[in-house]
């Protein structure tokens, strides 16, 4: 028999490469360098980003936000901001793709230089990209047998957006606002008709100096937000995700002497960008045969990964927190700032355990009088329940960090507490095998004899057995209705062979 294989194409857009890239920026302070440096805070915003043949390039900008006790003990503050661009170099990448990029600053530096002070951060990006794919799968043919079902295949869809907030709290005196970090923390991600439906709250903490006085003080301010982002593709229940970063703020400070109280306006803008998954069940075979030949068969394997479920989880954590620095019983606290979580996660079932490490920065006067800095460090280990959680997923938690609070309870140590209030995405990964070609070999010659005895083993299914026969299922069906599949080992297959006669 002649074998002629057809083939069919299914076109769609795949997760492609995962990459991380880091770069260093520096930025200068001009007649600094007699300034005690008391804490600086980066923030990273991303402006862009382009695949080109075999590398992303991508940009930004960083700016910092320093906080410093002049020679006379004054505290003062300054901001600046530089630009940036790099790359990250992927063979596999290629204009037809997109990439999505997320900033983070993993590490800040300073030094001096002359009168100056130089800043510098090691900026991560972590890149994921989104590629135009192509199955080729073998669809049958003359002489060929398939053994079809469905393959799951997902197709991906992202998104983006921005949404603007104002938000207003009253406050102490404020004299001066010397700094300022934000917190992002999700608290729902759905798909509804046309767009992605994200919520969640921005933790922004306000450092600050008393009005008069060379004090300074924090202010926290949970601000829930939510964002409709348009989205063609969205139906409602897909599977998604979401990323915010906040890209702008302004604050401005006024105040009301008749009430005694400072008013702190903020302005926010936070850009949101969301991936969605459909999965489509494509009619494959997962294993072909040629009917009187052998036969090479190639076949290639889908993997794919998408969010099965997400919920919110809070913790309180608190103990003896790791200091960068001397501290005595003559020092007096006045305020924490720039609290962050950074949390790893591990999946077991029906549980994943979360572990980091909450960073605050801890401000103090001496014994002398003089204003100090401590950053600290509280390492946490704890179990957050999830019933679909099963060994071999993977978990991801973003977490902002609420209310944290330092005291000296033991000379030379700082107790730390504080509230996290956490987002956990659940995924499942799943991979699926095809055969992408057949390649037909030599003609098998067949059996002389017209009676032979197959003796199949214990499991063999209908397949298996019609592979080993080089059948089709139906013939084999067809010609022993009384068996029943998978088989247990002790059946025996009559095969019965028409033999010609010449005359």
């Amino acid at each position: 028999m002649s074998v002629s294989p057809s083939y069919e194409k299914y076109e769609y857009t795949a997760a492609g490469a995962q990459l991380r890239s880091q770069s260093i920026v520096e930025c200068r302070l001009n007649d600094w360098s007699e300034n005690k440096l008391l804490a600086v805070c980066p923030r990273v915003v991303l402006n862009g980003a382009e695949v080109v043949s075999g590398e992303i390039r991508y940009g930004g900008k960083l700016y910092f936000s320093v906080t410093a006790a002049a020679p006379d003990g004054t505290i003062i503050a300054a901001e600046r901001g530089a630009e940036f661009s790099h790359k990250a170099e992927c063979d596999s990448a290629a204009p037809s793709q997109t990439a999505e990029v997320s900033l983070r600053v993993e590490k800040t530096e300073t030094r001096r230089e002359g009168r100056a002070v130089i800043l510098s951060a090691i900026v991560t990006a972590e890149i994921s990209l989104s590629v135009p794919s192509e199955i080729t799968y073998l669809s049958g043919g003359e002489g060929i047998v398939c053994n079809f079902g469905p393959v799951r295949v997902r197709q991906i869809y992202t998104c983006s957006g921005s949404v603007e907030l104002e938000e207003e709290f009253d406050t102490d005196y404020v004299g001066d606002v010397l700094l300022h970090s934000e917190q992002v923390c999700l608290t729902r991600v759905i798909a509804a008709g046309g767009c992605l439906d994200v919520s969640g709250e921005i933790n922004l903490c306000v450092l600050a100096k008393r009005e008069g006085e060379n004090d300074v003080v924090s202010y926290e301010r949970l601000i829930p937000f939510r964002a409709e982002i348009p989205c063609d593709e969205a139906v409602t229940g897909m599977p998604c995700e979401a990323r915010v970063c906040i890209t702008s703020v302004n604050l401005s400070c006024s105040c009301d002497e008749d009430k005694n109280r400072c008013r702190i306006f903020a302005q926010l803008v936070a850009e949101v960008r969301g991936r969605l998954y459909r999965s489509e069940e494509v009619v494959m075979p997962s294993d072909a045969f040629c009917i009187g030949r052998g036969c090479s068969v190639r076949r290639e394997t889908i993997a794919a990964e998408e969010p099965v479920c997400a919920f919110t989880a809070s913790e309180r954590v608190g103990g003896t927190a790791a200091i960068g620095g001397d501290i005595d019983y003559s020092c007096v606290l006045q305020a924490s700032a720039l609290s962050g979580a950074e949390i790893a996660a591990a999946v077991s079932d029906g549980e994943i355990t979360a572990e980091g490490v909450l960073n605050a920065v801890v401000f103090y006067k001496d014994g002398e009088g003089a204003p100090c800095s401590v950053p600290v460090s509280l390492p946490f280990s704890f179990p957050i329940r999830c019933d679909r959680a099963h060994a071999g997923m993977r978990a991801e938690i973003t977490a902002l960090a609420c209310g944290v609070s330092a005291r000296q309870k033991k000379e030379g140590e700082l107790e730390a507490e504080g509230a996290l209030k956490m987002y956990v995405t659940l995924f499942s990964s799943e991979k699926s095998e095809f055969v992408s070609e057949i390649e037909a070999g030599e003609e098998i010659r067949p059996s002389d004899c017209s009676i032979s005895v197959h003796m199949p083993s214990a499991g063999d299914t209908l397949w298996d057995t019609a592979k080993k026969l080089g059948k089709t299922p139906e013939e084999v069906q067809k010609a022993n209705p009384e068996l029943k599949f998978p088989l247990t080992g002790g059946e025996r297959i009559v095969v019965y062979r028409k033999k010609e006669i010449a005359f």
